[in-house]
């Protein structure tokens, strides 16, 4: 699918959709339960829809009622994987979250995956699996693995991905026994553990957080629980871009105010953009402003790289962007993406290690043709700076927007923003 988009006139509120993150927690979470869950304002999108074909295979069961309330059973002790492989789609969080309990499993089993998936680094379970004499076997398509996995004390690197600490967490409230992962400096992400701690408290689990020391009690044991999930605030940075580029402001429903994730930096790197980050009733209105450049650190939110890097993109100003190697990592080589797609619109971008420093220019070159790098971050970092271009711009590999927000086209044009997709 190709997207062409042009200039942007008026434009609507948008409702963002539900956080991935929290979905993608909350259906595990429910999934190890004993009894039976209910989640309000889940996203159904590829990447949550791989998490719960996954738990199926455990055994989970899911039931969407009239309101759109998710009922979830929790899968039967002692688990079983009675469907090989298991496909985790493109989804790193599917992947990640999941391997250790799978590994509780009392049969081995397979894992696969599409696009770059199962190129994806998985060392830190690798080592751990070595360690304790498991099978862990890929090669470059599959993945297989017996456990189990035991309880115990657990040192992770804090500089890799979240999704393992994750992991292993979801692990311990299984166990029903005190294990403990200490994490060694630099600690990054951070905010994505703490949504994991808060998803596994509302379901029983006991834990403590001190310092990088996380302890889950002997006395922890899943149990049903009723949540509402948040919009997705990674989301709302695309339409916070797509008030700096058009310079006219843009509405966001969705985002709740005290939100714990990471990506909720969106609202003070707007604000330091020149921007004004307006809380209101059910959301934010972002209103543009002087456009002065960006200072910012990712290492805590690798989300927000494309959407930034665009901002960046549309100021006659110089932004620069540290921590950023993840991005590297992710369903493209997002810092190269980025690069190559902002130099086709006249836009100097200039890579230093882990450091991207982007000279914008308010009026952009168009008529051209953008890849989308089969990344959905990719492609709605390009449509949301669209606007600004001096000709509409024809994104290809569009599609992939569906791995996270299906209806994006859509709401871009609710915003305002003229969009023609084929």
């Amino acid at each position: 699918m190709k997207a062409v988009i042009g200039k942007r006139n008026g434009g609507e509120p948008v409702r963002i959709p539900s956080s991935k993150s929290l979905s993608h927690r909350a259906l595990i979470a429910a999934a190890l339960a004993h009894g039976t869950s209910r989640i309000r304002n889940l996203v159904y999108n590829n990447d949550t829809e791989a998490t719960i074909r996954a738990l199926q295979c455990l055994g989970a069961e899911f039931h969407k009622l009239p309101d759109g309330t998710l009922e979830v059973r929790g899968a039967p002790r002692p688990f079983h994987c009675d469907q090989e492989p298991v496909d985790c789609g493109e989804s790193g969080s599917t992947l990640r979250f999941l391997i250790p309990i799978f590994s509780l499993c009392d049969n081995a089993v397979t894992f696969t995956g599409q696009g770059r998936l199962m190129d994806r680094p998985q060392t830190v379970y690798e080592e751990l699996f070595q360690k304790q004499g498991l099978l862990f076997e890929s090669d470059g398509q599959y993945l297989r693995l017996k456990g189990p996995l035991r309880a115990g004390s657990y040192t992770v690197r804090g500089d890799i991905s979240s999704q393992f600490i994750t992991g292993l967490l979801f692990l311990f409230g299984v166990l029903e026994a005190q294990c403990e992962i200490n994490i060694l400096e630099p600690y990054e992400s951070r905010s994505y553990v703490g949504l994991t701690e808060d998803v596994l408290e509302k379901a029983g689990i006991v834990l403590s957080d001190e310092d990088h020391r996380i302890l889950i009690s002997e006395q922890s044991s899943y149990r049903p629980f009723e949540l509402d999930i948040d919009g997705d605030d990674s989301q709302g940075a695309f339409f916070a871009e797509l008030a700096l580029v058009s310079n006219r402001p843009v509405t966001v429903l969705g985002m709740r105010h005290e939100s714990r994730q990471g990506d909720h930096a969106i609202v003070s790197l707007f604000e330091q953009a020149g921007g004004r980050s307006m809380a209101i009733d059910g959301g934010y209105r972002f209103e543009p402003g002087t456009r002065n450049g960006i200072q910012a650190d990712l290492s805590d939110c690798p989300d927000l790289g494309p959407a930034l890097f665009a901002m960046a993109a549309a100021m006659d100003a110089d932004s620069v962007f540290t921590g950023c190697g993840r991005l590297r990592i992710k369903e493209s080589d997002r810092i190269a993406a980025m690069q190559e797609e902002l130099e086709k619109l006249g836009v100097s971008v200039c890579v230093e290690g882990d450091t991207v420093r982007i000279h914008g220019t308010e009026t952009k070159q168009g008529g051209v043709a953008l890849n989308g790098h089969n990344d959905h971050r990719i492609v709605m970092a390009l449509a949301a700076l669209g606007p600004s271009c001096s000709e509409p711009i024809t994104i290809l590999e569009a599609e992939a927007v569906r791995k996270s927000y299906p209806d994006f086209f859509q709401d871009l044009e609710t915003a305002g923003v003229e969009v023609m997709t084929e």
